[in-house]
This record gives C-alpha cells, structure tokens and sequence, in this order.
C-alpha cells in the first residue's frame, strides 16, 4: 500500500476510453429508459456490460453500482480489490451511487470493508434520483492511487491502539495525501499541516508516518500542556536531574515522527527549543551531559489564523521551524468523505442501540440540509449532528431521519451554518 510512487502511466488513457462495467439493483434492473440513460452516460468508453456480480471482474477502469444490495457490494468490492491488486495502477475504481434512505445498511458494510481493506478505490454519489447519479457517472473514472481509508491509533502511540477509522475518498484529500507521501518518499522531514479545526490533521500525520515506514508515531498536543521553556524541553528532549529521569518524545519517536499539534502561541518557545536539533541534528535532554542524534522527523499542525495564498510562509508555522508547509482541505471541499462519515457514524449508532430501531437514513430534504451545510467545524461536527439526529429519529420512532431533526442537531452543533427552513 505504501510503496514508492510510479509517476509513469499515472495519467495513462484518457476516461473517455476506459471500459466500464456497471451493475444495477434487481429493482430497477429492467428499467429500460434508466439502462438507456446508463449507455449515454458511458457511450464513449468501450465494452459496456450490464451484469450481476461475476466470478472474475473483466478488464475494466472502472465499475459502477447502482443502488446495490450488500451481498452483491461485498462480491464487487472484492473484485475490485483483487484486480487493483493485480493491476497497480489505481484501477478499476468502484463508483457506488447510494439513495440517502438506504445509508445506515449500506454504512455498516463500509465499516465491515474498512477493516478489511476493501475499500480502496471507492467513489461514492448520493441522490434518490438514479437518473441524476448517472448523469455524474463521468466525473468519477480518474484513477485512485491513494488508500481510501486510514485506520488511526485511538493513543498518542501506533501500538495496540483502537482504531478510528479516518474516510478520505474525496479528490482533494486524496491529491493532499499524494502530497505527503512524496515528502516521505523523498526524505522531508520537517512538515506543518495547516487546517480548519477537526479537518483531520492527526489522521495526515499518521498517514505520513506510514509512508515514511519506520520508528514510532508519537503526539503531543501543545494546548494541554503546561509549563515553561524548561518544561517544554524536558517534554521534547527528555530530562536527566537528581530529581527526574525522562525520555522525551524525540526520543521516544526513534527514527518515525514526532506530531505536535497545537502549537499556537507557544511557537516561538518550541522554535526555542528545538532550534539547536534544527540546525545542527542533535539535541540536548534538559540536564544531561550528552547530546543526542535527531533521528526522528517533525510534523507541527496548527489552524490558520487566516487564509494566505501560497507560497507566503503562514505566521503559524516561523520560519525557524523550517516545515515545509500542507494545507488541508475542509470537509466542505471533500464531498464523498461526508457521505462515508454520515454512513459510518448511522451504523455506529445503530450498533450501540439496544431498544432503539435504527432509521434506515434520511430523507432528501435532510440530505440536502447536510449537503448545504459549510461545516465549519468538519468532520467532528458532523459526527456530532447525526448522533443528535439518530438520537431524535430514534426516540420519535420514525424511520427516517427528516429535516427538522437534521435543523434541531444543526443549531447544537454548527451554530454558525445558517441553515435555512425546511420548505
């Protein structure tokens, strides 16, 4: 998953070529106008099939599943996975086009396929028109080269953590985290991941350690941490006194990446602190004799006070730090991860619910609520909303989530959305 990038044959192929196989729900498998809409949707690429799941997945760029069952979706998905395995070059992908009143069944199969590493080259649509999912079939045949998902420790260190499991099926992540891992690849080791708070900083750094491949991932979180300039140090570089002994984080991390989150306002005492393992490799642990090496590489994440064009250096991230600087983009530029965060936290809820009946998903109006939403608080946000709405549906017995519910967890969570009425 995490080997040197191939930038030969990347871009090979125009879509407009690429064969497609398609897959359609029994329900509307005999819709003759929609097969007709499919066929002008995908009329310039080669070979066109309409068929069920198959015992081997053709030789095709891509595969899309209209309203699928589960079962037919996990057969697929394996395909899938299994050709992109043989292929190596990002394809096929797995265009899925999803109704929003089916997403708590369909959020419970994407979790299952997260942990089981089947998920990778999955684009998603959503609408309850199949005719408007068809007609943006086009927009989704690019290759996918980066994993879809990253399953990130739920502790400050890689080891025998829970993990949470961090969607990043969107275009822009995806070109973020290409980003990234030609940085690892190509031995940078000083970053500054800049975004919106709950945008997903910690996942991007967990993802860097990957691909850098080595050593310990270790996190601090500058804003719970208290103290001095010798405090801050005895935290980094560690502590030998007659009072204390302390392995720091630099050393702790060995050769893989300390993440330090946070940093704001304490910028110029970190840069204090690491100044000399900056300049010259080595560091000195607050009290002890002996310089130690600085193995390890440094991921700073901060939130922008403001939105600077590159290549300007953000006041977040001084120069003396010498990070070379990754913006992150919101969860309102990542439309694909909403839809896999709205599926997996329903199915969660639902997994949770002992009396509860779990609402099968929500209806349109409550959809495009979300969908309109900035999301000014991301992913955490999100996540906060539809607990709020599950809750509401579930306790009022209806079995879908409605706008009202969606307006009521909006108001809670996202203040500052402005969402409009439900007409």
């Amino acid at each position: 998953m995490f080997e040197a990038r191939r930038n030969e044959g990347v871009h090979a192929g125009p879509t407009g070529q690429a064969r497609v196989a398609v897959h359609v729900d029994a329900r509307i498998k005999d819709n003759r106008a929609l097969r007709e809409r499919i066929e002008q949707a995908i009329a310039p690429r080669q070979g066109l099939m309409l068929a069920d799941a198959l015992d081997e997945l053709p030789e095709v760029a891509a595969v899309f599943a209209l309203y699928p069952e589960v079962d037919a979706l996990e057969a697929l998905a394996r395909q899938v996975r299994d050709a992109r395995a043989r292929r190596g070059d990002g394809r096929p992908v797995l265009v899925v086009g999803l109704s929003p009143d089916r997403l708590t069944l369909f959020g419970g199969w994407l979790m299952r396929a997260a942990a089981g590493g089947e998920i990778d080259g999955l684009r998603l649509i959503v609408d309850r028109d199949p005719n408007v999912l068809v007609s943006q079939l086009g927009d989704y045949l690019e290759a996918v080269h980066e994993p879809s998902v990253i399953a990130v420790p739920g502790a400050a260190q890689a080891q025998g953590a829970h993990e949470r499991y961090f969607f990043c099926l969107s275009p822009a992540w995806q070109a973020a985290m290409s980003y990234v891992a030609e940085l690892a690849e190509n031995h940078v080791a000083r970053i500054g991941l800049l975004g919106e708070p709950g945008v997903g900083k910690s996942a991007m750094a967990y993802f860097y350690y990957l691909c850098r491949g080595r050593g310990e991932f270790i996190k601090l979180n500058l804003a719970a941490e208290v103290g001095d300039t010798p405090a801050l140090k005895a935290l980094l570089c560690g502590e030998v006194t007659a009072a204390q002994s302390r392995t720091g984080a630099l050393a702790q991390a060995r050769t893989g990446v300390c993440f330090i989150d946070a940093f704001q306002g304490r910028a110029n005492g970190l840069a204090d602190v690491l100044d000399e393992a900056l300049d010259s490799g080595e560091y000195l642990p607050h009290g002890a004799a002996a310089k130690q090496p600085l193995d390890c590489a440094l991921v700073f994440a901060a939130t922008p006070a403001a939105a600077r064009p590159l290549p300007a250096m953000p006041a977040e991230l001084p120069a003396r730090l010498a990070a070379q600087p990754v913006y992150l983009p919101s969860l309102r530029a990542r439309g694909e991860d909403l839809i896999a965060i709205v599926a997996a936290t329903l199915d969660t809820m639902r997994t949770r619910s002992t009396t509860w009946q779990a609402p099968a998903g929500l209806s349109h109006a409550a959809w495009q609520a979300l969908c309109n939403c900035p999301w000014r608080g991301n992913a955490r946000s999100l996540e906060r909303v539809m607990e709020t709405a599950f809750i509401s549906a579930a306790t009022a017995r209806t079995p879908l989530i409605e706008r009202d519910a969606i307006d009521s967890a909006l108001a809670l969570w996202e203040p500052e959305s402005g969402a409009a009425p439900a007409t």
